[in-house]
């Protein structure tokens, strides 16, 4: 029963130095110690640049094979459109084509302010279909803004899968003690570690899980403006005077409608002050006249 206990101090011992030398290499900007790591995993990392990206997708080479480079895309849209129903229809269809979904979307449907209607997106495309989804998102719009993000988590994904390859290998030795296990002492003892290594497996893998669904689906938001007139490309001084122009001429108009639907709505409250005031004006004009007729015979 010591020899039992004393191999599960052991191995308790052995999986905290394990959990630091994880930590060790899991430290970013760290680039000696990763290597370090590596080398004690068996694992070689392909050159990897300053921003933590490579010009062709390196591998991560491990025991069971290689492993594609692990990318993280974010994109950011705006869009301009002149057909705003028809816009989001046609997105949505796109969206559904590529085999992506909408993760989360807001519509400000009513008119209000400069009289123009506004939507916001957040769309999970595929990875590999993702520049075919942007071209078509202007095919049927204007894109006035468009930024793309690329994160490399390649450590972060092998170092996951280290850890869990480690608790799961601590498990399976856990369950071959729990099997010799005659003292209720030593059955309680091996079981609660046993539950805290269940734990730390179901939580890297959900972790791994969360992390696939990034590289696999990019995020792509969208911002669309309905607008009345699409935002020309041209940079040379005629076309900034012509952008200028069509711009002031639209807030003018704009303005135009602007007052007349406040005049308009403001006329139950402007009819009755009207009134009052041309009473008022009446009243004291007829009073003056009579001070300057008393004036006058006296």
């Amino acid at each position: 029963m010591k020899k039992l206990l004393a191999i599960l101090a052991c191995l308790l011992i052995l999986c905290s130095f394990a959990a630091c030398a994880a930590g060790s290499k899991a430290a970013p900007g760290n680039e000696l110690y990763a290597d370090q790591a590596a080398a004690e995993d068996g694992i070689s990392y392909g050159s990897i640049k300053g921003d933590g990206m490579s010009e062709k997708a390196s591998q991560v080479t491990s025991a069971n094979g290689a492993i594609e480079e692990k990318i993280v895309k974010t994109v950011n849209l705006t869009v301009e459109t002149k057909e705003y129903e028809q816009y989001i229809s046609a997105i949505r269809s796109d969206v559904a084509a590529a085999g992506g979904y909408v993760e989360t979307s807001s519509l400000n449907d009513s008119y209000s302010g400069r009289n123009s209607r506004y939507a916001s997106f957040v769309f999970r495309i595929p990875a590999d279909k993702l520049d075919e989804f942007l071209q078509k998102a202007g095919e049927n719009g204007k894109i006035t803004f468009q930024k793309e993000d690329q994160l490399n988590v390649t450590l972060e994904y092998v170092d996951i899968q280290s850890r869990i390859k480690a608790y799961t290998t601590e498990r399976d030795t856990l369950l071959e003690l729990l099997k010799k296990a005659d003292d209720l002492k030593d059955v309680i003892s091996v079981q609660e570690r046993l539950s805290d290594v269940n734990y730390q497996i179901e939580n890297y893998t959900s972790q791994l899980r969360v992390l696939e669904n990034r590289v696999s689906y990019s995020t792509v938001s969208l911002d669309l403006y309905e607008v009345e007139r699409v935002t020309e490309d041209e940079t040379s001084l005629r076309g900034e005077i012509k952008n200028a122009l069509a711009e002031n001429w639209s807030n003018l108009k704009q303005g135009i409608r602007d007052f007349i639907v406040w005049f308009v709505g403001g006329l139950p409250i402007i009819i009755p002050v009207a009134v009052l005031i041309a009473v008022a004006v009446i009243v004291l004009c007829k009073v003056i006249k009579k001070r300057r007729a008393k004036k006058n015979i006296g």
